[in-house]
């Protein structure tokens, strides 16, 4: 009984350590780690604003300056604190508790005072930036005051924490003590029974030391030994069980380093498989991100052991699948599933390019359908066409014989008929580009000599327009493109420009982040946003006599180009509007390749 009692005593006070340590380790230490950084990041601002106060220049402004930064990750940091708190809370009663609460309160006190420094902050940092000494001087007082509350605020907490820690501590060792001390009583009284009992029974217990030395075998790992008792009493049986203890034994530890080796193999296959994934992946219990990998923390910063970023935390709330926005001009799927109680697994995919693959698919189909209707119709257009051609012609020969100084009105019903039937003939022509255009053959071309050409081309014709026309060419090197059709795509753009009304263009070459630009900019009339959306859709046209495929045309030699068309209108003055033909960069200098055939889109 009395060894019962010691025993338990042991145990009790194996405890109550036991508890302590988790205590400090699992959440005094993690809270005294956010308190520090807390203040880390609260120096950092003071920094921020002191470099502010002596006028040094910051490397970042507004909301990425290190203020506005450090102020952000000092909230996290409030909210992973009191979120610590709250399950220690739940974790331990009584006095451990009250101590907790206590956190808690200093906890929201420090968000509060936070919440008045940053407003002050905020406040000089504007008046600082906008130049205004004066106002920023009046401000430095209250700023002082909140800093220095919250600085006081954040040391009241440090010295909680610390002070609690320091108290579980003496008590582990106290308790260590008195463990250790009726330890050492326990045995001395255990060797002095052992002494007793030691010769009474050393002849009985000899059969078992066979016995003993067996089970140390076992205990080191060793199933070959088995014990041999002759007899028909207690320790034949007990040594015939042990027989077959070992014999299970051997056969269970086979089974388990089997199955933990194939479980190895399992586990790196699937941290593999997760490593790899382009898609980010990570599972959300209890509001933290318990597994994560690297395409999530690549793409959307994740964090295991932390709560998800704010972009994403709207969208994991519950289970479904959605399309949002992502980093970059970036279109994601996610896709929410329920795990475990409470938990969620979310994977993000960058659908991107498959969207865009499909507008530009369902884009494509819609004008191969265009095309082939206005190939057949042009074709039954363009015979009736040649005939009045014809005609027209002959009929001006019959006029010149009848009336060869042009007097009558009949000259002037034949000149607006052909001139009709030469727009017509202008039209089907253009329907036939669209509906026939030829596969893009990419060859070594030198961009700003293809300009140039196309403005000596055009001169004579802008010339007797009045339109005004510069030339801006960066130094690009010679790209991989279809002269013939990116020169048609320039002289549509430069056209449509002249034909909408203006009279002063600006065309640049440039190149920047692997993207070559040809951009026309002009002063005429500008476009609205509806229009803008429309500018490059087939037969639309703000022009009375347009049809509407110029930049129809344009936009599909550059997708052939895998390029895009952006237009921008109006400028700051209101008016005019801008078009940039942007190409993928591909330096023919760089390839061992000559000539590349890319069939029409």
């Amino acid at each position: 009984m009395a060894m019962l009692c010691a025993m338990a005593f042991l145990i009790l006070q194996s405890n109550g350590v036991s508890r302590s340590i988790e205590l400090i380790t699992t959440g005094y230490l993690p809270l005294t780690i956010n308190v520090d950084a807390l203040r880390r990041y609260q120096e950092n601002i003071d920094t921020d604003l002191a470099r502010l106060k002596s006028g040094e220049r910051r490397p970042g402004r507004g909301i990425s300056s290190a203020a506005a930064i450090y102020g952000d990750a000092l909230q996290e940091e409030i909210a992973e604190a009191r979120l610590r708190v709250e399950q220690q809370q739940r974790l331990y009663q009584g006095q451990e508790n009250a101590v907790l609460n206590k956190a808690l309160i200093h906890l929201n006190e420090i968000e509060s005072l936070f919440s008045d420094y940053e407003n002050a902050a905020s406040a000089f940092r504007s008046v600082a930036e906008s130049g205004d000494p004066s106002t920023a001087d009046r401000l430095l007082e209250p700023l002082n005051t909140s800093a220095v509350r919250l600085d006081d605020e954040i040391d009241v907490l440090s010295r909680t924490l610390e002070g609690r820690i320091d108290h579980l501590t003496d008590d582990i060792e106290k308790k260590r003590v008195r463990a250790n001390i009726f330890a050492v009583a326990l045995a001395g009284l255990a060797a002095l029974v052992s002494l007793f009992g030691i010769g009474a029974v050393s002849l009985a217990l000899r059969p078992i030391s066979a016995l003993t030395k067996e089970v140390q075998r076992l205990g080191a790992g060793d199933y070959s030994g088995r014990v041999d008792v002759q007899g028909a009493d207690e320790l034949t049986v007990l040594a015939e069980e042990f027989n077959a203890m070992v014999s299970a034994l051997q056969l269970r530890d086979k089974t388990l380093v089997e199955r933990a080796d194939q479980l190895n193999v399992l586990s790196r296959y699937l941290g593999s498989v997760l490593d790899n994934l382009d898609d980010a992946l990570f599972v959300l219990e209890d509001g933290q991100v318990s597994l994560t990998n690297p395409a999530a923390a690549r793409v959307w910063s994740v964090v295991k052991d932390a709560a998800p970023p704010m972009a994403l935390r709207p969208h994991v709330q519950e289970t479904g699948r959605q399309e949002i926005d992502g980093p970059g001009k970036t279109l994601h799927e996610v896709r929410v599933t329920a795990f475990g109680e409470g938990g969620f697994v979310v994977v993000s995919a960058d659908i991107t390019q498959q969207t865009r693959a499909k507008e530009r698919l369902a884009r494509s189909e819609r004008l191969a359908l265009i095309g082939q209707m206005l190939a057949q119709i042009t074709h039954e257009v363009r015979n009736p066409l040649n005939a009045l051609s014809l005609n027209s012609e002959l009929l001006g020969d019959e006029l010149d014989v009848l009336d060869p100084n042009k007097e009558t009105e009949a000259w002037d019903l034949l000149a607006t008929v052909s001139g009709e039937i030469q727009r017509l003939t202008d039209v089907t022509a253009h329907y036939l580009q669209l509906a026939r255009r030829p596969p893009a053959r990419l060859v070594p071309e030198d961009l700003a000599a293809l300009l140039e050409d196309v403005m000596r081309l055009l001169a004579a014709e802008l010339a007797q327009k009045g339109v005004d026309m510069t030339l801006n060419l960066d130094e690009v090197s010679h790209q991989f493109v279809d002269g013939n059709q990116l020169r048609q795509a320039i002289i549509n753009v430069i056209r449509n420009a002249v034909e909408a009304g203006a009279d002063t263009l600006d065309l640049d070459l440039s190149a920047r982040d692997q993207t070559v630009a040809i951009t026309l900019s002009d002063n005429g009339p500008g476009m609205t946003a509806e229009q803008i959306d429309k500018a490059t859709d087939p037969f639309f046209s703000t022009k009375s006599q347009g049809t509407g495929l110029g930049l129809a045309i344009t936009r599909q030699i550059l997708e052939d180009h895998d390029g895009h068309i952006r237009v921008t209108s109006p400028f700051s003055s209101g008016t005019g509007t801008r078009i940039a033909l942007e190409l993928p960069f591909r330096p023919a200098e760089d390839s061992k390749e000559t000539m590349y055939m890319v069939e029409p889109t």
